[in-house]
């Protein structure tokens, strides 16, 4: 069975919004396609902002009044999972597989296992002492967290994404995630209020954690270097296709630059 190329794409927009619809149109256009599917390794990131999980509500996770007044934006994904601060010292990396490649595995479970688990290796390689936590599906430094992961698995297409810190400001993160008591509650979906709440860790960054710590270059190479053993597959630098883009501007337009999307709908108090 002859095995799909790989397409390295590698962001210098910092826009979370446009950024994360960019994600969401990887996924859903190769899930659509029938021909000419590739998989792809991306690298993006972004000025400060908090990202929610699909499912989150965003007065149990983010210090909304914090993040307004210090220019944190409070932006959402269309994956699961817990919420993750952004900043340029945080390095965003995305994985979209076709499941019908011998080594791409049907759960999220196993795709965390076999692709952050195996990234853990190559930046072992260049100094970097991490570990794969398989309970949190994360990396740590001294038992310390430094990624967030998320994951959707649809339309024959396995996609993750997550979050590396490198040399992020960790006290904005801190003040952005202490949820202050009595915050306007938000609705989800002008539905439910019911909240998928964040596992709480204790976090940490490459550089705080590792004197004389890689470059920025040598994490993506070493990240580039785990696919391509995975797949047996060279990487090639890509764009998005035409699809994408068009994709990416109207989920941007529709949902991503919209409170409703990213904050939710104020709750009616009683």
């Amino acid at each position: 069975m002859s095995r799909l190329p790989w397409r390295l794409l590698d962001e210098q927009r910092t826009d979370v919004q446009r950024n994360l619809s960019i994600e969401e149109a990887i996924a859903r256009v190769n899930g659509a396609k029938t021909n000419g599917k590739i998989n792809t390794l991306r690298f993006w990131r972004s000025r400060k902002a908090v990202v929610l999980g699909r499912f989150q509500c965003v007065h149990k996770e983010v210090n909304i009044e914090y993040c307004r007044t210090h220019d944190v934006t409070i932006a959402r994904r269309f994956t699961g999972g817990g919420t993750v601060f952004h900043d340029e010292g945080n390095l965003n990396f995305s994985i979209c597989l076709d499941q019908k490649e011998p080594y791409v595995c049907k759960t999220l479970n196993e795709l965390y296992w076999n692709f952050i688990g195996s990234m853990v290796y190559d930046l072992q390689q260049i100094g970097i002492p991490a570990n794969f936590d398989s309970y949190r599906s994360c990396i740590r430094i001294n038992g310390k967290k430094i990624t967030g992961t998320a994951g959707w698995i649809k339309q024959g297409v396995s996609f993750i994404h997550g979050t590396l810190l490198i040399d992020s400001d960790l006290d904005t993160l801190s003040e952005s995630l202490n949820v202050p008591p009595n915050q306007p509650e938000y609705l989800r979906d002008n539905r439910r209020l019911r909240c998928l709440e964040s596992k709480r860790d204790t976090v940490t960054t490459i550089r705080r954690e590792v004197e004389n710590s890689p470059s920025d270059g040598e994490i993506k190479s070493a990240i580039i270097k785990t696919m391509e053993k995975i797949s047996e597959s060279r990487m090639r630098r890509g764009k998005l296709d035409d699809e994408e883009v068009e994709l990416a501007e109207s989920l941007y337009q529709t949902r991503y630059s919209q409170p409703e999307w990213n904050l939710g709908t104020l709750a009616l108090e009683d």
